[in-house]
């Protein structure tokens, strides 16, 4: 401390200084946990695809999280950021008992967080320990002084975890050829526009229509017509948000069979027509 302030020089200018730039404040901040496998998959199938960031820190039990169509080994004292309106899923987890810590936020714009995007992070110690007074925060009584400290210690955390963004991670890591979640959102990706059904899959990866509904609702904990369901609700949704296609366009995107399936099953799915959603 001594020396730092020892090394304190004298500025050029006592009206120009350090901090010009604007940091965005993440907003509506909740902290949830996530115990058993059943829960954490069926919640990723409901909650379907949202405008809000998702960071995932795992405590405990390794598994894969699927963004899109990648297949991201998540591994114990790891941090992942989902990105806003990314499809995402989880599999391969060595125990049906977990404890995964889920820290969900707005913020804009969404551009300040590329550099976590599709990216594992080992999160270095000063960053575990900005966790941890998050987590100290978020138990006390509400009020505004609380929301105030969750909002500048979540900052904190963001910006260190892109200190180690740029420190530690590295490269994506090599896919595993034989994941048959990935193969089948890698089929879904190359069939936009199209309609897809289940024997579209099990041809293209050669097995039984019965033998793949099996392996996959092993290997996801959901059924593979659910799943098919919901990624193309994803689909949808993101694009109803963040382009400028008309309803038909985005039900031909998406992969449904006309405009009016699309509408009704939409509706069905997410208690509101295409259009509502849009102008929410």
């Amino acid at each position: 401390m001594k020396e730092a302030l020892l090394q304190i020089e004298e500025p050029a200018d006592y009206f120009v200084g350090i901090g010009k730039s604007r940091l965005p404040t993440p907003t509506d901040i909740l902290l949830f946990i996530r115990r058993s496998k059943d829960m954490l998959q069926q919640e990723a199938l409901q909650n379907r695809s949202h405008h809000r960031f998702v960071l995932a820190l795992n405590l405990e039990t390794a598994g894969h999280v699927h963004i899109n169509n990648l297949a991201l080994p998540f591994n114990p004292g790891q941090v992942l950021l989902i990105l806003p309106y990314q499809f995402h899923h989880f599999s391969q987890l060595a125990s049906t008992q977990l404890k995964w810590l889920f820290c969900t936020f707005e913020l804009e714009p969404r551009t300040f967080l590329e550099p976590l995007r599709n990216r594992v992070i080992d999160p270095t110690d000063k960053s575990r320990k900005i966790y941890e007074e998050l987590l100290s925060i978020w138990h006390q009584p509400q009020s505004e002084l609380q929301s105030e400290q969750l909002q500048t210690v979540l900052l904190r955390l963001l910006l260190s975890l892109k200190q180690d963004r740029q420190q530690t991670a590295s490269d994506l890591p090599k896919e595993p050829e034989d994941n048959l979640l990935r193969a089948v959102n890698r089929l879904m990706s190359e069939r936009s526009g199209r309609t897809v059904i289940v024997a579209d899959l099990a041809q293209a990866l050669g097995y039984s229509e019965s033998r793949l509904r099996v392996l996959f609702k092993d290997l996801a904990g959901i059924s593979l017509g659910s799943y098919m369901q919901n990624y193309r609700i994803n689909r949808a949704m993101a694009l109803l948000r963040t382009t400028t296609l008309t309803i038909a366009d985005v039900a031909e995107e998406a992969g449904f069979g006309s405009p009016q399936a699309f509408s009704r099953i939409f509706k069905k799915e997410t208690g509101s027509t295409p259009r509502a959603y849009r102008k929410l």
